[in-house]
Parts: C-alpha cells; sequence; structure tokens
C-alpha cells in the first residue's frame, strides 16, 4: 500500500485501533454497581443518585472525542448499503484479537482486494470526518444527507 497523503490518515487508523479499548472503558464508567455494599458505613453524598452519577461519568475529554468519532462512524456506516460486510471488514482489520491485513480480511470476508481497500479508505475518512479533520475526496452520503462533523 502507498504511503498516506494526509498527516492525519495514520492518527484516524490508530483511533479506530484505540476504539474498542474506549468503549470497553466507557461501558465500565456507565455501568451501575448491582451489588449491596457490606461494609455497612455510609457512602456519602450522592450514594442515593446512582443513575444520574453513571450519566455524568465521561472518558477524558480527548478519549470522549475520539469514541463518538467512531461511533458516529459506525452508526454512518450501518446505514450503508453492505454496511454490515463494511463493518465486518473493519472488525477484522482492527478490532479483532487476532488482526488482519485489508487483502486477508478481503479473503476473509470473500471480496476482492480493491473494494477492501476501497471501503477500508471510506471508513477512515469518515472518522476523519466526524473526528473534525478537513477530509478530501467525496462527502459521505446516506439517503441523499450530506454527513456532516
Amino acid at each position: 500500500m502507498s504511503s498516506p497523503r494526509y498527516r492525519w490518515w495514520g492518527f484516524v487508523r490508530r483511533m479506530i485501533r484505540d476504539y474498542r479499548s474506549l468503549k470497553i472503558e466507557y461501558e465500565d464508567l456507565h455501568s451501575q454497581n448491582v451489588t449491596a455494599s457490606m461494609s455497612g458505613m455510609p457512602t456519602g453524598s450522592g450514594a442515593g443518585r446512582s443513575v444520574e452519577n453513571i450519566t455524568l461519568k465521561q472518558l477524558p475529554a480527548d478519549d470522549q472525542k475520539v469514541y463518538d468519532a467512531v461511533t458516529r462512524a459506525v452508526e454512518i456506516t450501518n446505514l450503508l448499503p453492505d454496511g454490515e460486510v463494511k463493518l465486518a471488514l473493519i472488525r477484522y482489520v482492527y478490532w479483532n484479537k487476532q488482526q488482519h491485513t485489508v487483502k486477508s480480511a478481503a479473503m476473509q470476508l470473500y471480496i476482492s482486494r480493491r473494494t477492501a481497500e476501497r471501503w477500508h479508505a471510506e471508513f477512515v475518512r469518515l472518522v476523519g470526518k466526524c473526528y473534525g479533520f478537513e477530509v478530501g475526496g467525496s462527502e459521505p452520503k446516506i439517503r441523499g444527507i450530506i454527513v456532516e462533523s
């Protein structure tokens, strides 16, 4: 594969790769503790507002922005034609325990290498757009609606 034309390309690929761990951390922050406290000690103010406290918890600002950008790109991709297959490709390349190259992921999904490379590049550009980078190329469209950051 050729070297990327944009400075942000490598950063966006790293964002996509980190998404799985950020998602786990985000879900841990927003899960509610359902076990009773066995200490018998008072828990301080706000203990009775557990649902409210959970919703106020967030990742650090930079991580939250990365998480939101990739989540939005995943949601948009899911709405596209062949969205499930496109996300399966991204899963193979970035989020599986055994990561694949784009070429080997294409073979696993029975799609051409060129199509896989194109879908991969489109997803990286979409994440960059959702993050706020000035991304070249055509705007992703869903049913005639242009996606805005």
